[in-house]
């Protein structure tokens, strides 16, 4: 599931036989408002789920998604939510001609003692390649792309005891080709432009969310390192760390923050698409690249009523090739708003929109679950 995923609050409209079958699943009995949670849980039904896209990167789009949601049959572990087992299908096409299919597969079992992860695809995606760094008078390069391929992600975490630690690992699988419009930068070597990346990672993290698709309160920290290797079945080697905290704050049942701090690094003979990239509302996915990436966003939640929430936000981040940059690089900032209604309450699961503002334009996102991904 991603930020450009919507489902429409009419959706229940098209997929009712009578008004008396609307009322029984898609109205919830405990408030009288519209909600999904029985269809999906109770009746095995699936999500049909319109694609937005508005990442600047790729342009503005759409597709569909088919989202199956199943009831986690184990025994909640007391004190805990239970996440649901999520499947789902789907493809997008956008505006500038980039297209592309997915496939995912979402699943805990022994009471949230294991968490899997899969998914699949193949994208072809036209993209511009702004150089490292990225920041006007830094770098001036401006290049249009393609890249397209079939890529695949593996993750398998198991939970340490009754704790909120979880330690387990995750396989990158990716067979990508990369064509310029003109000549290719002199300092991109052939196997940047055309190649398999396969690596797989160690990980460890710390998560006391209260649920992991639209979480209100809680910790999630999580420190991932990949090698990409050709024993892995790809053609470069090149290791890259992510270390990614989150942190949500409920102060009363209207009031609560959330922050972000996100950093990403890489060595080795890594292909430029591979680069860490500032990762914020309001800018475009690798804008800002470099060897080094920091990002760091807040957001303040105001919940009037229980379906409803509203927000404002703001960010910053610098993308850099060498540590000693960090200091006397620029900063590209970034400021929003949002709001979510809660689709789905027994899974509390929320959809809605932010619109963020970036150094050089102004962003509409629909998003789906939490924006931090």
């Amino acid at each position: 599931m991603n930020r450009g995923i919507l489902w429409g609050l009419a959706i229940a409209i098209h997929f009712v036989v009578s008004s008396s079958f609307a009322e029984s699943i898609f109205i919830d009995p405990e408030d009288g408002y519209l909600d999904g949670s029985r269809w999906l849980l109770e009746h095995s039904g699936f999500l049909p789920v319109p694609i937005i896209i508005t990442e600047p990167a790729v342009g503005v789009g759409g597709g569909l998604a088919l989202v199956f949601m199943e009831k986690n049959k184990d025994a909640p572990r007391p004190g805990h939510f239970s996440p649901p087992t999520i499947t789902g299908v789907g493809a997008f096409g956008t505006d500038n001609q980039s297209w592309g299919g997915f496939g995912f597969y979402i699943k805990n079992w022994d009471q949230d003692r294991w968490r899997y992860m899969g998914g699949v695809g193949y994208a072809s995606l036209n993209l511009t390649f702004y150089g490292f760094g990225g920041f006007p008078g830094v770098d001036d390069l401006k290049m249009d792309y393609n890249l397209k391929g079939a890529f695949l992600v593996q993750d398998l975490r198991h939970r340490l005891g009754e704790s909120n630690f979880f330690y387990g690992g995750r396989y990158l699988y990716s067979d990508l080709e990369a064509k310029f419009e003109g000549d290719k930068p002199e300092f991109l070597v052939d196997k940047a432009i055309e190649n398999r990346n396969g690596g797989l990672a160690i990980l460890g993290n710390y998560d006391s969310r209260d649920n992991t698709l639209s979480p209100q309160s809680g910790l999630l920290s999580e420190l991932r390192y990949y090698f990409f290797s050709e024993n892995f079945g790809g053609d470069l080697d090149y290791n890259l760390g992510a270390w990614d905290t989150q942190g949500y704050f409920k102060w009363s049942e209207a009031w609560g923050a959330s922050a972000r701090l996100l950093g990403k690094w890489i060595n080795g003979s890594a292909p430029f698409y591979a680069k860490p990239y500032i990762d914020l509302r309001g800018i475009a996915k690798q804008r800002y690249q470099g060897d080094y990436a920091l990002s760091t966003e807040v957001e303040l939640r105001w919940r009037p009523h229980p379906r409803w929430q509203y927000s404002v936000f703001g960010g910053a981040g610098k993308a850099v090739t060498d540590t000693e940059q960090i200091s006397d690089s620029e900063t590209a900032g970034t400021y929003g708003a949002g709001f979510r209604y809660l689709i789905a309450r027994l899974v509390g699961f929320q959809m809605g929109i932010d619109i963020a503002r970036g150094p050089d334009e102004t962003v509409f996102y629909i998003q789906a679950g939490t924006a931090w991904f």
